[in-house]
């Protein structure tokens, strides 16, 4: 890394500017940007042309997820464009396999999706770091300048989002009103759509065009925080300062080497010209020295030395900063709010508060506190949480599979009451009352009420939602192992029958036929539910 060909300004700048020179940066070297992207980029998204038209999301997340490999020559472009070495698209091209092989497993599993990635590639790629080194390199570049490079991922998403949708909207405008395209398709319907290509195409074109900006930006953070941590422009500067000292120096021993030569130059010429003549002797002078008789030069001496007190050296510059060159005054006059008086101890606590805060003391503890207190509130929370649902979790665990609750009987069943207080107790004997006084649909309106309480209670499912053919069907499921209640069962539709005869026709039955139904309910219900809890004992 050669400082003295770089081609920026050297300076510390603020994340934020820092992001600017990215995008100069990116304008600057678009060209051979875009010309590496192109290549290494197009044989992939001819790949996903290949991938059925069912599976279109698919490609398109694909190009997405290899941008953290295909963004590297883009780098390689920039680092040696940065300090005057611009690249040429082959030799960058050549390098890139060699380039996107570089921890490429980490850097599309777990690193993919992190924020600061465009700013974390140059360490690996620049620096060639991995593992613990990486981690504390990292550790120190986030310091400063990662919140920006973490906004840059989400914007850059979202550009590209926007881009891709922005196109599409173009196109569509493009299009002529005579050709008739339904927009709710071109988006969402992907079984009646024919433009998967031209939306993936489009994609493609939406990542390259803001793949150079979003590289350059992350390496701008990069090298702002190596000039603000190794302090590039103060080594410039020094450079500089040494460069116009020895150009300085040379300067002079080059004018004495010239006059040297001149010099010898024109003593040669007069040896040349004068060869034939004789010097002229020269003659011992004895130097002779005169006395000075002037004034001394030097100031005559102020005499001893004397030890000067403290005290009276104090003294001495105490009057000295009292006179009127040292003593001028200004006056200026300002309104300002009354403020309580505060006592010395409460104004020492406050003074000693703000310089504690001011050197950030305590600020560690206060952070390890803080962990501590949110530890404990998970702990707390996943405490509460087994405690809330330690029922639930326990028949997870239960091999045994728990009994149900009872469901509730029914109280009424179409619209007539079938408890066990609004029956009476002989339900035959009751009805052929009814029959004999001329009531023959209270007659039956109470068996199908009995028939009915004895069927919930005796575990068929019946609810007020179901028919009274249903309730007929339920009753011979329910029965159709137990031979004994068959009898029950063939009464039952007999009874459900010239039940919906009189309901819903008005068609009254035969006396004969209600006379039977009346007469042999008990022995149908009563005597063949003896007879089954009999069994069941038994058994």
């Amino acid at each position: 890394m050669n400082l003295d060909q770089v081609t920026l300004e050297i300076r510390p700048r603020s994340a934020w500017e820092a992001v600017d020179l990215g995008l100069l940066m990116a304008k600057r070297w678009w060209l051979p940007m875009m010309k590496i992207w192109l290549l290494v980029s197009f044989p992939f998204f001819i790949f996903t042309l290949l991938i059925p038209d069912n599976w279109f999301w698919v490609g398109a997340l694909f190009m997405w997820w290899l941008k953290p490999v295909l963004e590297r020559p883009l780098l390689h472009i920039l680092s040696h464009a940065v300090f005057n070495d611009l690249p040429d698209t082959r030799s960058t091209f050549k390098l890139f396999p060699s380039l996107a092989l570089k921890q490429i497993f980490s850097s599309l599993t777990w690193r993919r999706l992190s924020p600061t990635r465009s700013m974390d590639l140059p360490v690996l790629q620049l620096e060639g770091l991995s593992g613990a080194r990486r981690q504390d390199r990292l550790g120190v570049l986030h310091r400063e300048d990662s919140s920006p490079a973490s906004w840059m991922s989400f914007m850059g998403l979202a550009l590209e989002i926007f881009l891709w949708v922005g196109i599409i909207s173009f196109i569509w405008a493009l299009i002529p009103r005579e050709i008739d395209i339904e927009w709710a398709n071109f988006f969402f319907d992907q079984e009646s759509s024919n433009l998967h290509l031209l939306q993936l195409s489009i994609w493609y074109l939406a990542l390259s065009l803001t793949a150079p900006f979003y590289v350059a930006c992350g390496f701008a953070l990069y090298l702002n925080r190596r000039i603000k941590l190794e302090a590039w422009d103060i080594d410039i500067a020094f450079r500089r300062i040494a460069n116009k000292r020895s150009t300085a120096k040379i300067l002079p021993s080059l004018l004495l080497t010239l006059a040297l030569g001149l010099g010898m130059f024109a003593t040669d010429a007069q040896r040349k010209a004068h060869a034939d003549e004789q010097l002229p002797a020269v003659a011992e002078s004895v130097e002779t020295t005169e006395e000075y008789s002037g004034e001394a030069v030097i100031d005559k001496p102020l005499g001893e030395f004397t030890e000067i007190d403290r005290n009276q050296a104090h003294e001495s510059i105490k009057a000295v900063l009292q006179q009127t060159e040292f003593s001028r005054k200004e006056m200026q006059r300002t309104l300002k709010f009354d403020e309580p008086e505060e006592d010395e101890e409460t104004s020492t606590f406050w003074k000693k508060f703000f310089k504690f805060l001011a050197n950030f003391e305590g600020f560690v503890a206060a952070a390890s506190l803080l962990e501590i207190l949110l530890w404990l509130a998970v702990l707390a929370l996943i405490g509460f949480v087994f405690y809330r649902y330690r029922h639930w979790l326990a028949a997870q665990f239960v091999r045994i599979k728990p009994t149900p609750a009872p469901k509730a009987k029914p109280v009424t069943l179409f619209g007539m009451d079938v408890t066990r207080e609004s029956l009476p107790e002989d339900i035959s004997t009751n009805a052929l009352k009814l029959l004999q006084a001329g009531d023959m649909r209270a007659a039956l309106a109470l068996l199908y009420r009995a028939s009915l309480f004895h069927l919930v209670h005796s575990g068929v499912d019946i609810h007020d939602g179901h028919t009274e053919r249903e309730c007929a069907e339920l009753m011979r499921e329910y029965f159709a192992k137990n031979s004994a209640a068959q009898t029950r069962v063939a009464y039952f539709v007999a009874l459900t029958r010239e039940w919906q005869r009189l309901a819903y026709g008005h068609l009254l039955p035969t006396a004969e036929k209600a006379q039977y139904l009346c007469a042999n309910w008990n022995s149908c219900w009563l005597q063949q539910s003896n007879n089954a809890n009999a069994q069941g004992a038994a058994e």
